[in-house]
């Protein structure tokens, strides 16, 4: 439950904003259809510990025996989840008899481009540096733009635009939103315990960072600004962060996957736009909000379901170590 241009560890890859958020802890292929090009996810190159070696250094060479444990260490259990998931994607494709084609791929770059800024050159600067610290180099980025459009074309099955949704989309783009810090836990036990040591003196962001199983933790628990009703996040805890004062800690929420206290740092007031002017960017807005929704569900039920047999330790030991769908 989270709004990112990059979700499930470059498992999908969604278009929408780069400010930080939280919350998150919210077969064979097909034969093409005359109807259009099927373009298939990206199929591995045949690999041979024949082929010369990988490097050289000081005269000596470096092995792949050498290499293969810590490269599977590092992502391996990630790049086995991400293979994983297309061929899953693959299968439910092929049931709803739906295709991919290069047009689709193309429209998910330009959408993440969109998402990053709206000036080309700049949008093209921040998705390099993105690629770069997400190790997405051309293979696994086709393979995350594939992956992510076939998401988005299952997932615009369930898409239904509202006026309820467009009034969801202009609150969330032009109503007034709340900054707040964020801890999440586990369990109610510990969820009293961080009150206990909040409501001492402790400042809240040493104890997010201490005890946040949320990524915001990294951030001392600190959220982008959220609007009333933004879909990214539970109802439950947009209701409590609206009630809350400036500098008050909430009591413990019930999340999903464990308890959330929150603590409202600011009020950004709205910016007063015309729902009738914007309504065309609203209901766009809707519709990517909630495709983004609806591609996250449909990737973490895929992978919930999935049991691959891993034969070698080093693999299997990031296949477990790796951060889990369900999560």
């Amino acid at each position: 439950m989270r709004a990112c241009v990059l979700c499930l560890c470059a498992v999908v890859l969604v278009g929408c904003s780069t400010e930080p958020r939280g919350l998150d802890s919210f077969p064979s292929d097909t034969k093409p259809n005359p109807r259009s090009v099927v373009v298939a996810s990206p199929a591995a190159k045949p690999f041979s510990t024949n082929d010369r070696p990988p490097a050289i250094f000081n005269g000596d060479v470096i092995e792949w025996e050498e290499m293969q444990p810590r490269l599977y260490e590092v992502s391996g259990g990630q790049v086995i989840e991400e293979i994983v998931l297309e061929r899953l994607l693959r299968q439910e494709l092929r049931l709803a008899d739906i295709t991919v084609d290069e047009a689709a791929i193309a429209l998910e770059e330009k959408t993440a481009l969109e998402a990053l800024s709206t000036d080309s050159a700049r949008a093209t600067q921040l998705l390099t540096a993105l690629r770069n610290a997400q190790s997405l180099g051309p293979t696994r980025w086709a393979a995350l733009l594939w992956r992510n459009a076939a998401l988005r074309a299952l997932a615009k099955r369930e898409i239904t635009i509202t006026n309820d949704t467009i009034r969801q989309a202009y609150d969330t783009a032009h109503g007034p939103r709340r900054i707040a810090r964020l801890i999440v836990v586990s369990d109610i036990a510990t969820a009293e315990k961080v009150r206990t040591r909040l409501n001492a003196g402790e400042p809240f962001s040493e104890v997010a960072a201490k005890l946040s199983i949320d990524s915001s933790a990294e951030r001392g628990g600190i959220l982008a600004p959220i609007a009333r009703l933004d879909p990214s996040f539970p109802p439950a805890f947009r209701e409590v962060l609206f009630t809350i004062k400036p500098g008050e800690n909430s009591a413990a929420i019930l999340l999903e996957n464990g308890y959330a206290i929150v603590q409202l740092s600011e009020e950004i007031p709205g910016d007063g736009a015309n729902p009738a002017t914007t309504r065309a960017e609203d209901e766009r807005s809707a519709r990517r909000a909630q495709e983004r929704v609806e591609m996250d569900r449909l990737a973490r039920t895929l992978l919930r379901k999935a049991r691959p047999t891993i034969f070698d330790d080093s693999l299997s030991d990031s296949w477990n170590r790796r951060p889990r769908a369900e999560n």
